[in-house]
């Protein structure tokens, strides 16, 4: 066909129907004989020229049209004001006509060439005004507005005068979010509506406790807005390396004694960075070079409060800079070796793992003990687990909690913990993200841990969240054992080979109304990882209306799920798994002996179905054989490392009161032990007797950690076993069943089995029951 206005098409193919495409430009080149079309080349409104060929477009009737905005300064375009220095591009111009329209003038310019004529409409209008809108610290909005004209300067911004600032903080100025965000200024151009939101924080100072966290990869990040810091040489560079300091730049930091400048480095750093006391004197000196992108180093000062100076020995990128001020809360290992945070501090948490990752071994395990209590992180996203063998132990699952609550959502930006480190051992934690998934416009990716360690171990550990709740990002081996992992979609995500040994899923809902279908798994297995997700033992517990076992990411993604427990059977969507990949097909995904909560096994003896990805198909078996089942056991997916020994809990036998003298006998591989006056923690030792020095020693518990730091089941005075033989309450609303190793198992379960009920009033009973194989 002839190509005209009617038939000119665009094709793009090899776009991903499921996945957003972006194009940002477009370009068409052709060969276009214009010479004998009338076209208008240039013109001038009141003095300014202008190109006819960037700012008009033609209209469905042929004609072409633009707009051209004046300042209510300049005079009004006219037959008595036109237009000047009008030149055709083609042709000549027959006409130029003015009407007076709203707000402007209808410019019409006839455009003639070889007997045809093309007209020219051009408004031009008087810009309009915009409404500048201020806002208190309250969240109050001021009677008066301001009023300026598009493409202008503020020029003058409204008195701080009668702005609310709290005792101990400081104005610092108009702001686009009530949190911050990008600063207005009187030479800020404005081009839409504008609300201004007033702005005070505290007033940094000499404090002998506080952390000052300033996060130089925030290109709103103003220096001038701190008392703290104070930079020279330096300047934003971008989201990714943070500030770039020259080699003669320094920044003061003003300390209040005791004190750890912690530095998030770069890998494209070079020189050293160090830092100086009020006297010149060297603190210390580091590497400004990172080993790993964005890891933590950490120079301890312990002279007295003022202003100490880092100064650079080459061109440095600074990812952040923390003051933690410890004066009075001293970050340092206890006679047994453990940093013990301060019970929820979450400012102590934060920098003791600072310390730790700077002070951690490759030859030597780094424990950290947390105590009972809820760790709010705020809005601090992607806290580095970079040391190697590092161990965060909570003091219990449920109510040891770690969280925090990102501004803005991502799978690469959002992370409670990031961990870069190996063999990483977390235990007895609740970690959350606390993202607001459900609030309209906010749904999205909110990470607990992304892990681009290797061989991290997660032990009686929850992680909240919704969607990408776990991201393994790296192509190593990862350990999970009777843990709990709540999610809504692709809430187990990534590559490695990553074992699931006895843990729970929990799917909530998809939407607030709880409506929606749910995925688990979202495996992006490289081909150099043999097994991708392996599930043994585990349970899903849906919330959700409906949920399937997963979908194919990337790579070649591969996912197992064995001897697995559904409560709700009825809620697993009949395909069992998404067929559709989002990016390439399934490699291998299969399941053996699905069990319901009694026991019955509720899989399919075949399930043979077809996994797309657009016009590619994989037809697969998704019921393994008891052959194909028994290669995927543990020691099968993980020849080279027992990740299950390393979580083994040792079990205390008796303890014993004389006096305030608490006596046990000696636990085999006990690296330190555990002592808690009902459910306060107490303190450490490496002995087998502690003196309690508060309250009854009766009410004493003990439980001794194994090699890793992970603390087994408490023991109380006077207890031959950590188990009761209290009798179920008549009121029973749930039963649970663990084997002797306090792992969760089905009422099938065989041999010697923990029964644990739960009445009405969430009061607990447990006995053990012996049941014949």
């Amino acid at each position: 066909k002839e190509v005209n206005k009617t038939n000119c098409q665009l094709r793009f193919t090899n776009l991903t129907n499921n996945q957003n495409a972006y194009l940002m430009q477009l370009d068409i080149y052709g060969n276009v004989d214009m010479s004998k079309t009338p076209a208008l080349g240039t013109f001038k409104v009141n003095g300014t020229q202008y190109q006819a060929a960037d700012i008009f477009d033609e209209a469905a009737d042929g004609t072409m049209t633009a707009t051209v905005e004046i300042s209510k300064k300049d005079k009004k375009i006219s037959a008595e004001n036109p237009l000047t220095d009008v030149v055709a591009e083609n042709g000549e111009i027959k006409s130029i006509s003015y009407t007076d329209i709203e707000n402007g003038t209808l410019v019409a310019i006839v455009v003639s060439a070889n007997n045809e004529d093309v007209t020219y409409n051009l408004k031009v209008v008087f810009k309009p005004d915009f409404t500048l809108t201020y806002y208190n610290t309250d969240g109050t909005k001021f009677a008066d507005t301001q009023t300026v004209e598009k493409d202008s300067k503020i020029e003058t911004l409204r008195s701080s005068s009668d702005v609310t600032v709290a005792e101990g903080q400081a104005f610092r100025g108009w702001f686009a979010q009530t949190d911050g965000g990008e600063k207005y200024t009187a030479d800020y151009v404005v081009t839409s509506d504008l609300n201004l939101y007033a702005v005070a924080t505290e007033v940094e100072t000499e404090s002998t406790t506080k952390r000052y966290t300033f996060d130089l990869t925030d290109k709103y990040f103003y220096d001038e807005d701190h008392e703290a810091f104070n930079a020279t040489g330096g300047s934003f560079h971008d989201g990714t390396h943070g500030w770039s300091f020259s080699q003669n730049g320094k920044i003061e930091l003003l300390v209040g004694g005791h004190a750890y400048i912690n530095l998030g480095l770069c890998q494209y750093s070079s020189g050293d960075i160090t830092l100086t006391d009020a006297q010149g004197n060297t603190v210390g000196t580091v590497p400004a070079k990172a080993t790993k992108d964005g890891a933590m180093t950490s120079i301890e000062y312990t002279g007295a409060a003022g202003t100490l100076t880092l100064s650079f020995g080459g061109t440095t990128y600074l990812h952040r800079v923390i003051i933690a001020n410890v004066q009075d809360s001293p970050i340092e290992k206890n006679a047994q070796g453990w940093y013990v945070v301060k019970a929820g501090d979450a400012g102590n948490l934060l920098t003791t793992l600072e310390v730790a990752n700077s002070a951690a071994t490759s030859d030597a395990r780094t424990y950290i003990f947390v105590p009972d209590g809820t760790y709010d992180l705020g809005n601090t996203v992607l806290t580095p687990i970079s040391g190697n063998n590092i161990s965060l132990i909570g003091q219990s699952i449920d109510k040891t909690i770690i969280v925090n609550t990102p501004k803005e959502e991502g799978i690469a930006v959002t992370a409670t913990f990031l961990v870069t480190g190996q063999n990483t051992y977390f235990q007895d934690l609740t970690l959350k993200n606390a993202y607001d998934y459900y609030k309209p416009g906010f749904a999205g990716r909110a990470v607990v841990i992304q892990d681009k360690g290797a061989r991290t171990i997660c032990k009686n550990v929850k992680m909240l969240s919704y969607q990408d709740t776990y991201y393994s990002n790296n192509n190593s081996q990862y350990y999970f054992e009777t843990s709990d992992i709540h999610g809504t979609v692709d809430f187990i995500c990534g590559s490695g080979d990553v074992f699931f040994n006895k843990c729970t899923l929990t799917v909530e809902p998809r939407t607030a109304d709880g409506s929606g279908e749910c995925t688990i798994t979202a495996p992006n297995t490289d081909q150099s990882c043999k097994f991708g997700y392996v599930f043994d033992g585990c349970t899903i517990d849906s919330k959700a209306e409906k949920f399937n076992y997963g979908r194919a990411w990337n790579n070649t993604p591969r996912c197992v799920y064995l001897n697995t427990t559904l409560l709700q059977p009825d809620k697993l969507v009949s395909t069992r798994w998404t067929l559709a990949g989002m990016n390439v097909v399934a490699d291998k995904f299969a399941e053996y002996k699905t069990v319901n909560s009694d026991g019955t096994v509720i899989s399919p003896d075949s399930w043979k179905q077809t996994f797309t990805y657009n016009t590619t198909q994989k037809a697969m078996e998704t019921i393994l054989t008891d052959e194909e089942a028994a290669g995927y056991a543990l020691d099968k997916v993980f020849a080279d490392w027992t990740p299950a020994a390393y979580a083994a809990q040792l079990n205390m036998t008796k303890v014993t009161a004389n006096g305030n003298t608490l006596t046990w006998a000696a636990v085999e591989g006990a690296t330190a032990y555990a002592v808690f006056n009902g459910d306060t923690f107490v303190g450490m030792t490496t002995d087998p007797s502690f003196t309690a020095t508060d309250g009854d020693a009766k009410a004493y518990k003990v439980r001794a950690a194994n090699a890793h730091g992970g603390f087994g089941p408490a023991i109380a005075v006077g207890e031959e076993t950590g188990i009761s033989n209290a009798t179920p309450s008549s009121d029973t609303v749930a039963t649970y069943y663990y084997n002797a190793q306090g792992q969760k198992v089905t009422s099938a379960a065989k041999g010697l089995v923990i029964k644990v009920s739960v009445n009405k009033n969430g009061e607990k009973s447990v006995v053990k029951v012996k049941k014949p194989f």
